[in-house]
Parts: structure tokens; sequence; C-alpha cells
């Protein structure tokens, strides 16, 4: 019996205007078409919003009340907690039912989902690595678990153990960052050199709006790069790339602003220095910017690359954003004493975050009347706009949907696509409130809501984070905005 490949797309993602979103790891699938990753949703649930979820959330607490030994109604419940974005919450009522003698599936993946989530990528890779103990047979199954656990390796920087995964399906599997990470070979990526005994890089903004650019050096050549935390991985222009012969390793085709695709490269460098600090065997992905630069001080920098989530993730990582700087720490007790330090006589506020596919950063926050919504915190939003949402979040919150117009080559796909903006009164993130902002809406499918298993609201940027010196720490799994 010939078997077809096993197919692991990666995720078709979004961008708005000059900036892009990198394709992230996407889920197996094969036939049967009803193997679909569990953290997804059903197709019924495509169709609804956070007001009906909201509402069977209610009616399976309900239920659960009622027969608090319900395995089934645990299991539900847990599931639109996680749908809804309140991940700890469903973590807790799903924990339990791993203790079953033969827990299913279903609640297998949605634990681990919810520990890769949170940062437990521990706890994450030892419930996938139960689940194909589990399934000996079902290689369906397998592949769908190492295709998750290849995610915790890169998020962990453990490249060299995914040279380990999809036994039995050798030859079969399509997963480009997969080809990435196994191409390192022994060779640990993001190998962090600094100066001196003390971690600390400062690295200047030469231009703050409408997002940061500062200088960097790849493999001793300096270029001009865009700070962008709704990229992946470092991004190196192509032609930029090809001068350096750098060439890719692996392949894909992307998915960004208003559905428009475009090839990807992967591959890697042997240094990236930012400020005072050199990152050794740096993974980056492949993709024109230079076209991007006439919209930073007219042109004046030529724009190489773009200083994605993966890099930052290496650091205690901070966007001053009034001090004009990117500064970078140790991730450690040094590295947060010293930024507390930093923030002295400031307010500071401090609030979780979670950590979806590569690099999807994701706080709850608030829309005018409503509150408990799922926030993208994505830096790179290059516009007059603080936030941007797709037509389910307009509809849930009462703003009525903006008349748009076709902008022409503003995505990181190239290709125009119709926008329009709509009024803010309030937006939140966790306690942090701004009052009269713009949105922006049509940069955001509406399949953008659901795409990631649980909704997204939209995504808050720029605008609203420029107030801030907004300091990411991913041990901790949290976000510090000192103001």
């Amino acid at each position: 019996m010939t078997r077809k490949p096993i197919s692991v797309p990666a995720t078709t993602m979004w961008a708005f205007l000059l900036f892009l979103l990198l394709p992230s790891f996407g889920q197996v699938q094969a036939p049967p078409p009803q193997n679909k990753p569990v953290a997804a949703p059903p197709a019924s649930d495509a169709e609804k919003d956070r007001g009906q979820i909201l509402k069977e959330i209610a009616s399976a607490q309900e239920v659960l009340l009622k027969d608090p030994n319900n395995a089934e109604a645990r299991f539900k419940l847990a599931r639109l907690f996680y749908q809804s974005g309140e991940f700890e919450k469903a973590k807790s009522l799903v924990l339990p039912l791993l203790d079953a003698a033969k827990p299913t599936n279903d609640a297998l993946f949605l634990a681990a989902d919810l520990n890769y989530l949170l940062g437990h990528y521990d706890d994450a890779e030892s419930t996938y690595t139960r689940i194909i103990a589990l399934n000996p047979g079902d290689l369906q199954i397998q592949a769908r678990a190492d295709s998750k656990r290849a995610m915790t390796f890169y998020q962990t920087n453990q490249y060299a153990k995914s040279a380990g995964l999809f036994k039995g399906l050798e030859g079969k599997i399509k997963l480009p960052h997969w080809d990435l990470m196994r191409a390192f070979g022994q060779e640990r990526p993001y190998q962090v050199v600094w100066p001196g005994d003390f971690g600390l890089s400062k690295a200047p903004f030469l231009v703050t709006d409408p997002m940061p650019v500062i200088s960097v050096e790849v493999q001793g050549r300096q270029i001009y790069a865009l700070i962008d935390t709704g990229a992946d991985m470092f991004m190196l222009d192509t032609e930029f790339a090809a001068a350096m012969d750098i060439k890719p390793i692996a392949s894909m085709t992307g998915t960004f602003a208003g559905g428009k695709q475009s090839e990807v490269g992967f591959g890697r460098v042997d240094s990236l220095k930012i400020g005072q600090v050199t990152l050794k065997a740096v993974p980056i992905s492949i993709l024109p910017t230079q076209r991007f630069s006439k919209g930073f001080a007219d042109g004046k920098y030529t724009i190489g690359g773009i200083v994605g989530t993966g890099v930052l993730k290496q650091f205690l990582a901070t966007m001053d954003y009034p001090g004009g700087q990117l500064v970078l720490r140790r991730a450690d007790e040094d590295g947060r004493k010293d930024m507390r330090q930093a923030a002295q006589e400031k307010t500071i506020v401090e609030l979780p975050f979670v950590l979806a596919m590569t690099h999807y950063m994701m706080a709850r926050g608030s829309l005018d009347s409503k509150d408990g919504l799922t926030f993208f915190v994505d830096s790179g939003l290059a516009s007059e706009a603080a936030f941007a949402a797709p037509v389910q979040t307009l509809k849930y919150a009462g703003i009525p949907i903006p008349e748009t117009k076709v902008e022409e080559g503003i995505g990181g796909g190239g290709g125009g696509f119709a926008t329009g903006q709509f009024k803010i009164a309030r937006l939140g993130l966790g306690p942090l409130i701004q009052a009269d902002l713009k949105g922006d809406y049509g940069a955001n499918p509406p399949e953008s809501y659901w795409r990631l298993g649980f909704i997204n609201d939209g995504i808050i940027s720029h605008q609203f984070l420029k107030k801030y010196a907004w300091t990411i720490d991913f041990v901790r799994m949290t976000m510090t905005f000192a103001n």
C-alpha cells in the first residue's frame, strides 16, 4: 500500500502595512479528514464569536456543577475556557483527566497545548511523548504529537533533539522549520556572547515612528533593521542574503495581510550583533525587506532586516520607547534587578502572557465596553491605529464596520487589500487603559479569529505600546510596562 505524504504546513498568518508575521509551525494534515488538530475548533465553532462561547461556558459550568465527576462535561468546559483565552482555568480543569487509566487523546493534547502556551515546555514535551507511547499503531496521532514536540524543541533551542522525530515517517513529512532545525546538526542556535561579565546591551532607535529602526551587524556587515514582535525569527532581506552567499535551507509559501502570499526562505547566519551583544548560529527567514524603506525617514535607512520575537526571546528585552532604545539583558535575576533599578520612580505594571505557535505573544485586554479579550501584542502595526481587529471582534464590541478602500502594496506578501479605520473609546492591555484611539479593519481576515484554536480578538500595537518601556520576560512569561 502506498502512503500519501503527511504534510505539516505552516499556519498561514497575516500582517499589516509594511510589517509581517512570519509563518510558523502548522498541524499535521493527512487523510482521513476527521483527523484534525485537537486544539483547533471544529467547523461549527468557527462560526461562533466570543459572546456565544461565553454563553456556552455558563451552560457548561451548570452541567459540571450538577455532576462534578462527569469527565465529558469537565473536558467540554476546559476546552471552552481554552477557546476563550482563560488558559489557567482550562489547565486546572483538564489536568485531572490525565489521571484516568486511559486518558483520551483530546484531553492529553489539550493539556500539552496549554503547558506549551504557558511556557511549561518540559511538561508539554513529556505529554506529547506520552501520546505517542499510548498510540503505537497510529502514525497520524504520532505525527501530530511529533509536530508539537518539534515546537517545544524550537522554543527551547534544542534543535538537535528534532532529529529523532517522526519515526516511521521518514520522507513523508513536509515541515520547513523541522528541516531548518535539523540543518543545525548538534550545534545549538542562538549562542549569546556578551562583551563582559555583566550582560547588558543597548541599541539606540534611529527612528521610533512608525516603528523602531536600529543598526545591527549580520556576519560583520552593518544593516538597518526594524523591530517587530509580529515576526518570528530574524528576517534578512533577499538581496542582502544573496550578497552574503546565504542560501535557503528550506522554503514555504506564507500568507500575509489581506490573504496575500509570498515565498519565504529559511536559513542561518553565523553571527548577529545588536548593540554590544552577539548571537552566534542564528536561524533566519529570507524575504524582501528593502521595499519597506520608504516608510522610514523618507527612505533614509535601507531596511535590510527585521528583529523578530525569536531574537528577543534570548534576552530580557526592553523596548524602551520613551528612552529611544532597545535594551537587552541576561534573562536572569541580575538582569531583572537591573531592569527594576532602571525603572525606579516610574509606574510599573506587570501582566502575564502566553506564547502561541512560534511567536504569538497573547495577553488579556479590553475594547470599549468589552473586557476579557485576548490580544496579540504585536509591535509591527505601522499605522495611526493602535489596534487591528477582524469583523467578529467589531461585531462583538458593537463597533460599526467602517468603509474600506484598497491600499496598494502595503502587505508583507505584496499587493493591495481593502482597509478602513474605526474609533476606539477605550483600549486596554491588562490594567493599562488608553482612550480616544484609532483602530484598523481589513488586514485581519475573518479566519484569523479562530486560526490559533482559541479566539484572537485582534492585535494591540505600536501606537499603544510606545507610551512605555516595555520589557518581555520569556522565562517568567510576564510583560512589564514602565511609564
